[in-house]
């Protein structure tokens, strides 16, 4: 009977933590439809904004612009509205993610978790924006200072400029959180046989987003990066110090929840 009402409780439990999941999903959702719609009056804005700015010699009214394939303008337009309510949407999902992991995590985990979340949310604004005011117009700098050919007008694809700038910025974004997450694991004593806890799963995950997700611009060098990236992250990663006693969750160190 015992194990009768054990199944019974355990069946409840995981359709609780089902319906809270879901409960999340539905909610970021809505919001992020309601952000896509938001940044979609102000997107054309931005771009606008930003090619005044940059150090393309564009013309006065953008017309060394080229709009090569209509469609792909418009696939470019919304990726970069998905990805600005995708960013303002981190500190709500953030939110929303540790009151739904918390119960289920002892102390040392809700801390790094913390810690996680805080960073990411607030890095990968900052890194987006560094990558667009400076990192970028710096790129195109460079590419310009190797002069362009005598007697010939040089005209620029809009939108694989554009898909070269989301990119980069997602290759930056990736390796950063990648980076956060298995430092933050050697900090708080995540580590087993000198490999960070989580690692393999998360250097899968960073990889294949890459692989996956890049612009037709990166085609023949996406496992290139995401070799590159796993393999930085990593490097990287691994200096950071352990500083809390190597943690093993069959002594229950930290058991408080």
């Amino acid at each position: 009977m015992n194990k009768e009402q054990d199944f019974h409780l355990y069946n409840e439990k995981r359709a609780e933590h089902l319906f809270e999941l879901h409960s999340i999903v539905r909610k970021s959702a809505i919001v992020f439809v309601i952000l896509c719609i938001t940044w979609s009056f102000m997107v054309d804005q931005l771009i606008s904004s930003w090619l005044d700015n940059s150090p393309l010699p564009a013309g006065p009214n953008n017309e060394n612009l080229s709009l090569f394939a209509p469609f792909d303008w418009i696939q470019i337009r919304w990726t970069l509205v998905m990805l600005l309510s995708l960013v303002s949407l981190m500190p709500f999902l953030s939110i929303m993610t540790y009151n739904f992991a918390k119960p289920g995590l002892f102390s040392r985990e809700r801390n790094w978790l913390t810690v996680v979340l805080i960073l990411t949310t607030t890095i990968v604004p900052v890194s987006i924006l560094i990558i667009w005011i400076i990192g970028i117009p710096a790129l195109f700098d460079i590419s310009l200072s190797h002069g362009t050919p005598d007697g010939v007008l040089v005209r620029y694809d809009a939108s694989s400029i554009f898909s070269i700038g989301l990119g980069v910025t997602w290759i930056l974004v990736v390796w950063s959180v990648t980076t956060i997450i298995l430092s933050l694991s050697r900090v708080f004593g995540m580590v087993y046989s000198g490999k960070t806890r989580f690692r393999n799963r998360v250097l899968a995950i960073s990889s294949g987003i890459l692989i996956l997700s890049l612009p037709v611009e990166y085609d023949g060098l996406r496992l290139l990066i995401a070799f590159l990236i796993a393999i930085s992250s990593e490097a990287v990663s691994r200096t950071a110090p352990v500083k809390m006693d190597l943690w093993d969750p069959s002594k229950n160190f930290d058991s408080t929840n």
